[in-house]
Order: C-alpha cells, then sequence, then structure tokens
C-alpha cells in the first residue's frame, strides 16, 4: 500500500497548482510543484516568452512537465493561450527552466502545470 502515497500526492498537486501575474510566482496552495515566472521581449524571431523556473518540493523526480498559459486582457477576459514545456527533469528539491513563445501581449497571465511524469524518488 506504500506505493500509492507518492501517486496521491502528485494528484493532489497537479489540482493544488494556481495562477499567477506577470512577473510573479504561482502560489503551491500545498502542492509540491511551483511556478515563478516573467514576460520578455525578444528580437526575432520570437518577440515576446514567458519563461521562468518551476521548483520541485517534493521527494520524487519529474519530467515532461507540461505548462498552459493563458493570456488575459484588463478585464481578466482570455485573449491567447500558449502550451510549452519545461526541458528536462525537475529533481527533487531542485528546480528546471522552461520558456514558451506568446502570440500577444497580455495584462495578465495564468499558468498552470497540466501535466507530468513521476521519474523516481531522490533525495532532495
Amino acid at each position: 500500500m506504500r506505493g500509492w502515497l507518492p501517486w496521491a500526492v502528485m494528484a493532489a498537486a497537479v489540482l493544488a497548482l494556481a495562477t499567477a501575474g506577470a512577473a510573479e510566482e504561482a502560489p503551491g496552495a500545498g502542492g509540491f510543484l511551483r511556478v515563478q515566472w516573467h514576460v520578455a521581449e525578444l528580437r526575432e524571431p520570437v518577440h515576446l516568452k514567458l519563461e521562468g523556473y518551476v521548483y520541485n518540493a517534493s521527494s520524487i523526480r519529474v519530467t515532461a512537465v507540461r505548462l498552459h498559459v493563458v493570456e488575459r486582457d484588463g478585464a481578466a477576459r482570455p485573449v491567447g493561450e500558449a502550451w510549452g514545456w519545461v526541458f528536462g527533469d525537475v529533481p527533487a528539491g531542485g528546480s528546471a527552466y522552461f520558456a514558451i513563445p506568446l502570440e500577444t501581449t497580455a495584462d495578465g497571465y495564468d499558468v498552470d502545470v497540466v501535466s507530468f511524469d513521476a521519474v523516481a524518488n531522490q533525495a532532495p
């Protein structure tokens, strides 16, 4: 029965991940993955990107972390969305970088972890 605990914790973390505004950090709300990010303007070919780090507070290394970004106007209405991946694994007690190209400039952004795969228990 001990094998179900890591999966229950991970499921709760996915449901608990919250959203954040520009240059902010998504509160963990009891989950073990949290997202810290900001929007950066670039030159060609991508003019705008949302970049940051996903932090893993668990003892489980995760991989294939998928992120969803909703771009919102001043009235909090969605004006665009983007999807991206964290580069590589997010080690236990560590972090990993991500960068997601954006279509439009927005007044606010919601960033959510929508999925990930557990790799192995690992000492943080």
